[in-house]
């Protein structure tokens, strides 16, 4: 389901007008920010989901074997590890996990920790900044980046840097005065 404009929510369809049907693979469910969320596999791929739960309706079980996690591409063909799952997930987006590398203010410190976990790595440490390497979607990095404005740079991957610039410079644009 997703929500309309009235503020309702109303069934996916695809470009002719049917009604979207998903049949996915289930294997947890997870809290994350207020809201909870399915981790699953969308049955004709072979990567993983994340799904509202609120915005899931007639659920119907189907007779057939579920998809196991560890045959995903990005389960690393490991058993699906929540605690793991949900530090590289920090806004429960789906896509490519990474490890990213952040050019941070000092005083993140500890909101690095609070959101990655202590398994980020801290290196070239200053008196007014540190970098910080972690395992994360893409996504979330991206938008971790974007919440914290020039107190979180990417470093690493390149590509995840110069997307990032590209936003920014849309931004802006958008805010530039004309």
């Amino acid at each position: 389901m997703e929500y309309h404009t009235d503020k309702k929510l109303y069934s996916r369809k695809r470009e002719d007008g049917t009604i979207r049907i998903y049949i996915v693979n289930p294997y947890q469910m997870a809290a994350q920010q207020g809201k909870y969320y399915l981790i699953c596999n969308y049955d004709k791929y072979d990567d993983i989901s994340n799904y509202r739960i609120d915005r899931i309706r007639n659920i119907q079980l189907l007779n057939e074997k579920c998809k196991p996690f560890e045959s995903l591409i990005q389960s690393g063909h490991q058993r699906l590890n929540l605690a793991d799952y949900m530090k590289e997930h920090i806004y429960m987006y789906s896509g490519e996990n990474s490890f990213v590398k952040f050019r941070i203010a000092r005083v993140m410190i500890s909101d690095v920790i609070d959101v990655f976990g202590k398994e980020a790595v801290f290196s070239d440490e200053t008196d007014t900044h540190v970098s910080v390497s972690v395992k994360v979607n893409e996504r979330a990095a991206e938008q971790f980046a974007k919440s914290y404005g020039s107190d979180v740079i990417i470093l690493q991957p390149e590509r995840l840097r110069e997307k990032m610039k590209a936003e920014m410079k849309r931004v802006w644009e958008a805010y530039r005065d004309k």
